[in-house]
């Protein structure tokens, strides 16, 4: 028994020297829910409060584009709507949570200057192109396009129309009463 005993005892003093410390076991936990806090969570509320911000600082005129894509003038503002102007005339309701973002009225300026670009680029190609007065180029056939069906399977699918007598139907048998 003597034996057992101080088997025993030092295990006893194993355990107490270099057991397993509770804190160590909780740390890794610890360290991820940090981590998840200042890497997810808090960039994640601070996102949200900016965008009820954007949302309650909203006035009519100012355009705006939804979390679907549209873009629309804001008409006018109710306690928790908007009544956005999608086209002239055209008016429709949204809550305050489908504004995604306010837009410039710059960005709008951009857009007119690229069109006006464009509109001159067409002007300019326009104008290099030949007029009527000039020998219009040939059309060449394209033979390299394949025809869906063939001639020969659409006339077999023709079949001539079968003449129906007087309450007959087309399996051939009259039409109970």
């Amino acid at each position: 028994m003597q034996g057992n005993t101080t088997f025993t005892a030092l295990t006893h003093v194993v355990a107490a020297k270099g057991g397993s410390n509770p804190l160590m076991s909780l740390l890794p936990l610890i360290l991820i829910v940090v981590v998840f806090y200042f890497l997810l969570i808090r960039p994640q509320r601070r996102r949200q409060q900016q965008q009820s911000q954007l949302q309650n600082q909203i006035v009519p005129g100012q355009r705006v584009m939804t979390t679907a894509g549209l873009l629309a003038t804001v008409a006018a503002v109710e306690d928790d709507a908007l009544v956005l102007e999608i086209a002239p005339g055209v008016e429709v309701r949204f809550v305050k949570q489908a504004i995604a973002q306010v837009l410039d009225d710059s960005s709008d300026e951009e857009e007119d200057e690229e069109s006006d670009e464009a509109e001159e680029l067409a002007q300019e190609h326009a104008a290099d192109e030949p007029t009527a007065d000039a020998e219009p180029e040939p059309e060449v056939a394209q033979d390299d396009i394949e025809p869906k069906t063939d001639a020969k399977t659409v006339a077999e699918d023709k079949k001539p129309a079968e003449t129906l007598k007087d309450g007959e139907q087309k399996a051939g048998k009259k039409p109970s009463a």
